[in-house]
């Protein structure tokens, strides 16, 4: 319910939202690889760029690269980038989660399309372990490493939530929600919802 749908509403990560505005706004990169671990906001960044660069529900795709890890998997998402979206300016979006779970010549399969997608294209790939990316593929994206979110920001996150949800809640209880949550925004907001009894 409270994940973050525009770069407004993203906590913890100011520089990268600075960095991302500037760089869609310049049109200079289409590749995009978000790194860090769980929860931090991979996935919610690769979301928000796709609806920032008008990319319809309907031309989104999001992977689990490890469930479609193999070469022929990727050859076949490759392949819907030879046909460009209908409507006007119409865009297309390839979001690969967990992407150090392909294979090695799944990868490689990739690298052609990633150094230079078609112009309505974009690539994000997300991963928690980014050294089992080959350099050949990292290299041929833009990279941000979300780091863990401090404690005071992650407070501050839930006390907005506990109010908008009229949770009664102690001050040390959203602190210690916020402790449990090792940085991730995510699993600050499931510690919340069980405390929220």
């Amino acid at each position: 319910k409270y994940r973050p749908i525009s770069f407004d509403e993203v906590v913890g990560h100011d520089a990268v939202v600075r960095s991302l505005q500037a760089i869609l706004k310049r049109g200079s990169s289409k590749t995009f690889l978000f790194t860090g671990p769980s929860g931090t906001g991979k996935t919610t960044f690769a979301r928000i760029i796709a609806k920032e660069v008008g990319c319809a529900s309907t031309d989104l795709l999001e992977i689990d690269s490890a469930t479609y890890t193999g070469i022929d998997d990727m050859r076949a998402i490759a392949a819907t980038l030879l046909y460009k979206p209908l409507g006007e300016g119409a865009v297309k979006v390839i979001i690969a989660d967990e992407a150090h779970a392909l294979s090695s010549a799944a990868m490689k399969s990739l690298l052609k399309t990633l150094e230079a997608p078609p112009s309505w294209a974009y690539w994000i790939l997300c991963t928690t372990e980014p050294m089992r990316l080959p350099e050949t593929v990292r290299t041929r994206c833009t990279r941000y490493d979300l780091k863990p979110v401090s404690v005071i920001v992650l407070g501050d996150l839930l006390e907005d939530v506990a109010n908008k949800e009229k949770l009664n809640l102690d001050g040390k209880i959203i602190d210690l929600c916020a402790r449990e949550a090792n940085g991730s925004p995510r699993q600050a907001l499931v510690n919340l919802t069980a405390c929220s009894g």
